[in-house]
């Protein structure tokens, strides 16, 4: 059972760089996708616009592919795993978008950004949501479900919840929103669609932002 406030937002991406804002930020699996977004569209990448509100941006991600594109177009990401990395420093506000899906070890990959984290900071974990109301109408059909390669686990808030407990942290809140896919007019319907539904039942809406601080304050 959460025990935090639950609410839909409009806008996730303004709840981050609300939280970001003059502070010192880890963006956790910074070069996810950078290929898409550098050069030509790099004010739609959230690891450059956390740089533009930030007072300091560290970026960090596995993956040496997408490190070499950034850095061949002048952004610096550290090789780093957030399973077993050690910065040898603390950060404000760190980030983690769509990254705990992919971990191996997701409560080691918690406890190890949680050790990064100042005891005033707040880690932002964004994950699809389970119970999305199109995986719900998929299974009623008995349709195959869409999952990613590369996803090895989903989440519901009530884990996220769980995790908390069991180590000791503190989940502060957590927000659920949608995306407006603007890739073609189908999918743009559709995304639409699900805006609609989640805003009404806030469970049925794509993805969920769960804030998680080290202890109870």
């Amino acid at each position: 059972m959460l025990s935090c406030p639950v609410r839909v937002v409009p806008d996730v991406v303004s709840c981050i760089l609300g939280e970001a804002a003059g502070k010192t930020v880890l963006n956790v699996g910074a070069a996810g996708g950078v290929e898409g977004y550098l050069p030509a569209h790099r004010e739609n990448w959230l690891h450059h616009r956390l740089g533009k509100v930030a007072k300091e941006l560290v970026g960090i991600d596995i993956d040496r592919n997408g490190i070499g594109w950034a850095a061949q177009h002048g952004v610096t990401i550290v090789e780093a795993n957030c399973e077993s990395m050690n910065l040898g420093r603390q950060f404000d506000v760190i980030v983690m978008s769509d990254v705990i899906e992919h971990v191996n070890a997701p409560g080691l990959a918690l406890q190890t950004l949680m050790s990064h984290l100042r005891a005033s900071g707040r880690l932002l974990i964004t994950t699809p949501n389970p119970t999305h109301y199109a995986t719900i109408v998929r299974a009623i059909l008995g349709r195959p479900q869409n999952v990613y390669y590369d996803h090895v686990g989903c989440f519901l808030p009530e884990h996220i919840q769980a995790m908390c407990n069991r180590f000791g942290y503190n989940l502060a809140a957590v927000y659920f929103f949608g995306h407006i896919d603007r890739r073609t007019l189908s999918m743009h319907f559709k995304s639409y669609v699900s805006l609609l539904i989640g805003r009404q039942m806030k469970r049925l809406n794509g993805w969920y932002l769960a804030i998680v601080e080290p202890s109870k304050r």
